[in-house]
């Protein structure tokens, strides 16, 4: 039988294609012509220069004690731990495991003995364990340049013991250097301040990782890196507790996050018997990733379950501040442009908790909290996040709770605009401490914001709530600020956005308050958008407060109800249904992508809010009589709302029914997502469509419709196109 010319070239086309697939998935580490290979094993033996793999050294350190710049040092699954042997580090306050100095090296774990040359990290578990004693890795600077690529590692346990001037970098510290992180993990590791004797408690940053002034021009990576249970434990001191930075603190360098996640880490101050201040207060700052005086990307990083906790004072003192229980970033030096770009992440669950004492601390930013830095936030949903004023001890003072979700701030002049577009805000929570308490005492369950100008494009805030002795926005407040008598307007614009279902706080607790403060005004400017569900929309009428300047409140449209997928726990899925009032509203946006980066607009005119409703992709494939159905809707997206598929075929007058039902009738397939019709007359067109319904048997979402007809001459594989 002979082949024809024509599969001939597809089974060769196939063939290179998969040989494609193949390599291009395996690890790829480009040396150089002049670089050196060494191997490690648990099981080897620390002499020789390490190039053999059939003798492998004992331990990483002595690898790398051999290695010149270029090299790279392949080390099999075990665990690794500390050896003074081969250590490098013992000018460092905490000894090393692993110290790199005025190198430039690859370190690649997840081999094992019997297969050098493809890494799996996942079946070839290599661990660096600091044994609660020592830090995991070391990489400095003294005089040369020092750059670290390390790959398929798990650091935990490890250990930073700070003197009185801190601790620093418990899994990791990078000093006057860069990095490279690929696929690693960070888990239970610390950076413990020192309990002093006088002053202030030592301060700790960094339980996972610091990196600080990275030469400039240079970018550190980290891509796929987990950070879970790591610790920043400011020490205690007798006028105050030291400050804590969280889990992965960058300072004074340029740095790149991408598919990361970020879970249950803590940034705790120290506390003290005395006042609580010693300069500064006992704050506990960015429980997953603290940044200060630097440029930071995030893409498509998870941050969920963190918690930052103010350090606690005497009963005649001031409890520390809790900011930025997921994420916290500052700028202190104008002449660095510090900035942070967050992108299609989560930031979920998280907790900002202020210190006790006479006086209780303030919290601001359960999720995410800036001072006085550039700020871009896009298709990013902040979530069920809470910030948490300190209590009073005597019942005096209560602490400040503002930003349950987000707190954007600053105190000083010429910041630049922040951006939020395509961004949930939901079901965030922000409440005053106990003792003497105001009704002005914080606020912002959704969106404190303070200081800044910042511009808000196809957003959804619902659901988010303020303590019940609160009246302050509970979904977004705008106010002016006035440090040290400089006067800093806040200015404000809402556009194409959703404000929904506020219920909850005292009577006249508006869901959006633009406040006048000291004859300041705070200026807010709607462009389009919908109320809806709200105890109350707005301030505009002065109560509880006296409103600053708001402009365009006749462009908002108003109703009972927004039509959400599954609002609220546990799904808190703000994906809009089909019947939603929020479609094809947004009259004159431009904006070009939504929440799941679907194209807008569906159907000519864009939807209010982060979502844009999109029919779910339905494919098919033809046979001989046959017709194959698959559909897939985006991650997420219908959850909590889905409780079954219904397929309806249409047919031409002429054409068979299919087996599997009446044409024009609803086949009910449950939660499949595929369907093979059987039973078709070929060459006979068949309309497809499939609905999804909720378990009231309403219909909440759609695909596309499809017109095909079968065949027995031939077939084709239907493309899909993955929606996320």
């Amino acid at each position: 039988m002979k082949t024809s010319l024509f599969l001939h070239k597809t089974i060769c086309l196939i063939a290179a294609m998969l040989c494609t697939i193949y390599f291009s998935a395996m690890p790829i580490h480009r040396v150089s012509a002049a670089s050196t290979t060494r191997y490690v094993a648990a099981t080897g033996s620390d002499s020789g220069t390490c190039t053999s793999s059939a003798e492998p050294c004992r331990t990483i350190q002595y690898a790398v004690n051999q290695s010149s710049s270029g090299d790279r040092v392949l080390v099999a699954e075990g665990t690794y731990t500390y050896n003074a042997a081969t250590e490098r580090c013992s000018s460092l306050t905490t000894r090393a495991i692993v110290c790199v100095m005025d190198k430039s090296l690859s370190i690649l774990g997840g081999y094992s003995t019997f297969n050098w040359w493809s890494a799996d990290p996942v079946v070839n578990l290599t661990t660096i364990d600091g044994q609660s004693t020592y830090r995991g890795v070391a990489v400095i600077k003294s005089f040369a340049t020092t750059f670290l690529d390390m790959e398929g590692f798990t650091i935990q346990n490890s250990r930073a013991l700070g003197p009185a001037s801190g601790a620093m970098g418990g899994g990791m510290l990078v000093q006057l250097a860069s990095i490279t992180l690929k696929d690693m993990v960070f888990n239970n590791n610390q950076a413990v301040g020192a309990n002093t004797g006088a002053g202030a408690g030592g301060s700790a940053d960094g339980g996972a990782i610091r990196i600080q002034d990275a030469p400039v021009g240079t970018t550190s990576l980290l891509q796929r890196v987990t950070f879970n249970n790591n610790q920043s434990l400011g020490g205690n001191g007798p006028d105050r507790g030291g400050i804590a930075f969280g889990a992965l603190f960058i300072y004074n360098s340029t740095v790149t996050v991408e598919d990361s996640s970020f879970t249950n880490n803590l940034a705790q101050a120290g506390s003290t018997s005395g006042s609580g201040v010693s300069g500064l207060y006992a704050d506990a700052l960015g429980g997953g990733i603290a940044v200060q005086n630097s440029i930071v990307t995030l893409r498509r990083v998870t941050v969920t379950g963190n918690h930052v906790t103010g350090g606690n004072a005497g009963t005649s003192g001031k409890g520390g501040g809790a900011f930025g229980g997921g994420i916290f970033v500052e700028g202190t030096d104008n002449s660095f442009g510090t900035s942070i770009t967050l992108t299609d992440s989560i930031v979920a669950n998280n907790t900002a908790t202020a210190g006790n004492a006479n006086t209780g601390g303030n919290a601001a930013g359960g999720g995410f909290a800036s001072d006085s830095c550039l700020v871009k936030i896009e298709r990013t949903q902040i979530i069920s996040n809470s910030a948490l004023g300190g209590n009073s001890a005597t019942g005096v003072s209560s602490g400040i709770g503002s930003g349950g979700g987000l707190n954007l701030f600053a105190v000083r002049q010429n910041v630049p605009r922040a951006s939020l577009k395509n961004i949930v805000i939901a079901d965030n929570f922000a409440d005053q401490g106990s003792g003497t308490q105001g009704l002005g005492n914080g606020g912002g369950g959704g969106l404190n914001v303070q200081g800044i100008g910042l511009d808000i494009t196809h957003a959804t805030f619902a659901r988010n709530r303020i303590g019940s002795g609160l009246v302050l926005g509970q979904a977004l407040i705008v106010q002016p600020w006035d440090p040290w008598g400089t006067a800093l307007p806040t200015d404000a614009t809402l556009s194409y956005s959703v404000i929904s279902d506020h219920t909850e706080g005292r009577a006249n607790a508006a869901a959006i308050v633009v406040q006048n403060l000291n004859n300041i005004s705070g200026t807010l400017a709607f462009n389009h958008g919908l109320f809806s569900g709200n105890e109350k929309d707005t301030n505009s009428d002065n109560l509880p407060v006296a409103h600053g300047t708001i402009n365009g409140l006749s462009t908002m449209s108003t109703s009972s109800s927004v039509g959400y997928m599954s609002p609220g726990a546990s799904n808190y899925n703000y994906h809009l249904r089909i019947d939603s009032v929020a479609k094809d509203q947004a009259i004159g946006s431009t904006t070009g992508d939504d929440l799941d980066k679907q194209d807008r607009p569906y159907n000519n005119i864009s939807d209010f809010g982060a979502d844009e409703y999109t029919p779910f992709p339905l494919a098919a494939g033809v046979g001989n009589g046959t017709l194959s159905m698959n559909w897939k809707m985006g991650e997420n997206v219908l959850a909590g709302g889905l409780s079954y598929y219904e397929v309806v075929v249409t047919c031409t007058p002429s054409a068979n029914l299919p087996d599997q039902g009446d044409c024009g009738q609803p086949i009910n397939v449950g939660i499949s997502t595929n369907l093979k019709l059987t039973g078709l007359s070929n060459f006979e067109f068949y309309t497809l469509i499939v609905y999804a319904y909720d378990a009231s048997d309403v219909r909440i979402a759609s695909s596309n419709t499809l017109t095909v007809f079968p065949s027995d001459i031939f077939s084709f594989l239907p493309l899909i196109k993955n929606y996320k």
